[in-house]
């Protein structure tokens, strides 16, 4: 008989409930700035946090032992600064919330390094996020032909109740129509492109070939057209373009790092543009490096760019209390360069080993989510891109470590 490890169990289920958007809200006056609530400063306990609690309490009585090297000791030093970040932050139960999460997460990224099977626990794994994938699917082209939510309800896993009238939704003007981009469980088109881009790329390289698959790639593709997410279409199209004409692959990663870096350094480029979508974060990245210029060791505090940013922004546009749309600079300012720094390497050294153990579905969801990253925030700041973001990290140590506890 097959002995039962509870961990394992929590860890499939985890990944089950990646998209969920469940959670309860703590709004404390913390959670305003200048009067205006922000989402971001609201510490709030989602059905995810609690399932990867579970995963480490199992861990803990299980016995398992972690070994701090490699990728593991990076990540723990990474968390230590976080953690004397959250300490010196103005709002201190926010930026602790999300470091709580952040190690919760993390945890998860170690338990597939450690204790995974790529061999063995990969059938469960992929059967797991072909129904996912089918399911938030369907929801999206849903979404998209009735013009909102389809069960109208935050209790249906967290479905937020949105339609063409509901104010600032996110529309676009297609031929004359007005169109709403699906969100399914998310909280914008973009996150759920994000989020269907890395599931395309694991249904073509990673996922076996049956019926199912081949409907839920059909279905998802056709979902995340409907998202309109121009920057990630741009960057799905991009990576497997590339990824299919280069004969050498690793020129992939570094024309991606030089894209990156470009990203970072736009604030400095003298140039002028019409659009509000990259003046805004042309404006937010100025932001960001004024932020951390001022703040350099330890930042403002994980999780308080919010509170700083509205008194760092040069701008006579209206005030936009956003991180600002760029993952590394968003953890440059928040935590300081040490924690920037230590990001890099824990990011890129599993992008590099991917690539030299040609473990192709991890090298391209890398590749994809380094473009997003550099784009935008949602993979660090909304609870399900950073579970899937560290997901994929700890599949990436797993393919490129091979280390086992």
């Amino acid at each position: 008989m097959k002995k039962i490890i509870i961990s394992k169990i929590l860890f499939f289920a985890l990944i089950a409930v990646l998209p969920v958007n469940l959670g309860k809200h703590f709004e404390f006056s913390g959670s305003y700035v200048y009067g205006n609530l922000v989402d971001y400063l609201v510490p709030t306990l989602y059905v995810q946090d609690i399932l990867a609690l579970a995963l480490l309490i199992a861990i803990i009585f299980e016995k398992k032992k972690i070994s701090l090297h490699g990728p593991v000791k990076k990540l723990g030093i990474f968390l230590g600064i976080l953690f004397l970040s959250s300490l010196v932050a103005s709002r201190t139960l926010p930026s602790l919330w999300f470091l709580f999460r952040v190690f919760l997460y993390s945890m998860a990224a170690v338990y597939a390094y450690f204790w995974i099977d790529l061999k063995k626990d990969a059938y469960v794994s992929q059967k797991i996020i072909i129904a996912q994938f089918l399911f938030i699917s369907l929801l999206a082209i849903t979404q998209f032909f009735i013009k909102g939510s389809v069960f109208d309800n935050y209790l249906f896993l967290g479905e937020q109740p949105y339609s063409t009238s509901t104010p600032l939704i996110t529309k676009e003007f297609f031929f004359g129509a007005t169109i709403l981009p699906p969100m399914g469980l998310f909280r914008h088109p973009n996150i759920l492109a994000g989020y269907l881009a890395v599931m395309l790329i694991l249904t073509i390289f990673w996922i076996p070939r049956s019926k199912l698959s081949l409907v839920s790639f059909c279905l998802g593709l056709v979902a995340f057209i409907m998202t309109f997410s121009l920057f990630t279409w741009g960057a799905l199209f991009l990576t497997l373009v590339l990824y299919k004409i280069l004969p050498d692959k690793k020129h992939i990663m570094y024309f991606y790092l030089f894209v990156t870096s470009l990203i970072l350094l736009i604030p400095f480029f003298p140039f002028s543009y019409d659009s509000a979508s990259f003046y805004r974060r042309d404006s937010l990245l100025g932001a960001s490096y004024r932020i951390a210029g001022e703040f350099p060791v330890l930042g403002v505090g994980a999780n308080n760019f919010t509170s700083y940013v509205d008194d760092y922004q040069v701008t006579d546009d209206i005030r936009f209390t956003q991180p600002v749309h760029n993952v590394f600079a968003l953890i440059l300012a928040e935590s300081g360069v040490f924690a920037f720094i230590l990001f890099l390497l824990i990011f890129f050294e599993a992008y590099a080993g991917v690539f030299r153990k040609k473990a192709v579905p991890m090298f391209l969801c890398m590749s994809v989510l380094l473009l997003l990253m550099s784009f935008d925030h949602y993979f660090w700041t909304m609870h399900q891109t950073l579970l899937l973001l560290f997901l994929v990290m700890g599949f990436s140590w797993k393919y490129a470590y091979g280390q086992r506890n």
